[in-house]
């Protein structure tokens, strides 16, 4: 009886460990495949679109709304990059003494994206967007109103810098947050106008393969 048991275990334990190698050799395959077949894709289907808005709290305590799009390229499984445009408005921003009012940013970004495990449902991934700032319109109000109130028109370096956490509802949308540190006109002047600080997104990805 106990002999039969232990056979019966061997066999068992055989089958198991030749059907765990299988899958896994199976999944390896299929997976070598995919990442083939993506990468011998043409290039059209290896774009994507990505929208979102974006909540950002400058180190003036004043806040920016804006959104942003991109059209981005898969160049690997781990690696994309894109160019879009981006909008920030801010009804009050105070800076140098001045009350900034109805400030409008429009810059254009070069987008790069990191995702170190693009197979998973639920990722963390890292982001970085530079590019330049082609207006900063805003009102400038002198508290004291001994100084008239301008209309300033002004460019600059706009860069944004996070991480966030992204998750596939299907092979082409992906929903996504970040928080990171954005710099609409990044400078070494000090009396440059240069809203920055922590910022908030979200957003969604749609690939068009």
């Amino acid at each position: 009886m106990i002999k039969h048991l232990q056979l019966h275990f061997t066999i068992g334990l055989f089958l198991t460990f030749f059907f765990t190698y299988g899958n896994c050799s199976a999944s390896t395959i299929k997976s070598t495949f995919s990442d083939s077949v993506k990468t011998d894709s043409p290039w059209y289907k290896k774009l994507s679109i990505i929208a979102g808005y974006q909540y950002f709290r400058t180190c003036h305590h004043s806040r920016f709304d804006g959104g942003y799009a991109f059209v981005d390229y898969d160049a690997t499984a781990n690696f994309s990059m894109g160019l879009g445009i981006a909008y920030d408005y801010s009804e009050l921003h105070m800076d140098n003494g001045y009350n900034l009012r109805h400030v409008k940013v429009l810059p254009i970004l070069a987008d790069f994206r990191y995702v170190p495990f693009p197979n998973w449902i639920v990722c963390p991934f890292a982001v970085a967007d530079v590019g330049y700032s082609t207006f900063i319109k805003y009102e400038q109000e002198d508290p004291t109103h001994i100084e008239s109130t301008r209309n300033i028109t002004d460019h600059g370096l706009y860069t944004f810098g996070g991480a966030g956490v992204s998750v596939k509802l299907s092979g082409k949308v992906t929903i996504y947050t970040t928080a990171g540190f954005t710099g609409m006109h990044m400078s070494f002047n000090n009396m440059d106008v240069n809203p920055r600080g922590l910022s908030n997104e979200i957003g969604v990805k749609v690939n068009l393969r």
